[in-house]
């Protein structure tokens, strides 16, 4: 649409400096150039702003794309697999005790954060940007167990920035 404006304007302007008094009045013809140049301006630099390619669609694509991506996740019934460091672990959902949320700061400009599982046995850790799936795991989650609180509070657990969120708790 960018390349037909700027095409459009510069048939315009060609044809006004061509034949320039086209209208009586000179001032029509002025604003005729500048409205000619402004296309021209905003149509050239939309072209070179790749920012505005994230428009609505393609969110959407993305988010569906990732909330069905399993990753390093097999669900099951009773539970889910996940496969960390070669090891195939099993976690079912009846042994939830906990999930937390964290955020951890990272290098002062950025936080890095994700889900802490606690089950009878043993606690996971997955972050968010680390952990392929995440978005799924997140969602079978909330599918699978009751009692959420979304409304969580967020505590500062330690001085360097460790904040936690208890989102659900095992009655």
């Amino acid at each position: 649409m960018e390349k037909k404006i700027i095409i459009v304007c510069c048939i315009i302007l060609g044809w006004i400096f061509y034949d320039y008094p086209i209208f009586d009045n000179e001032g029509i013809s002025y604003f005729i150039i500048l409205c000619c140049f402004g296309g021209i301006v905003f149509s050239v630099s939309k072209i070179l702003n790749t920012s505005d390619k994230n428009d609505y669609e393609s969110v959407e694509k993305e988010v569906d794309r990732s909330a069905n991506f399993d990753g390093i996740f097999s669900y099951e019934n009773d539970g889910f697999y996940f496969t960390q460091n070669k090891k195939s672990n099993f976690v079912n959902w009846i042994e939830i005790l906990e999930i937390n949320f964290f955020s951890i700061p990272f290098l002062h400009e950025e936080n890095h954060a994700g889900l802490e599982i606690i089950t009878e046995k043993v606690s996971y850790e997955f972050n968010n940007q680390q952990t392929p799936g995440i978005e799924k795991l997140t969602n079978q989650l909330i599918e699978n167990l009751s009692h959420w609180n979304f409304d969580a509070e967020i505590i500062k657990i330690n001085n360097h920035g460790l904040k936690k969120a208890n989102l659900y708790k095992k009655t």
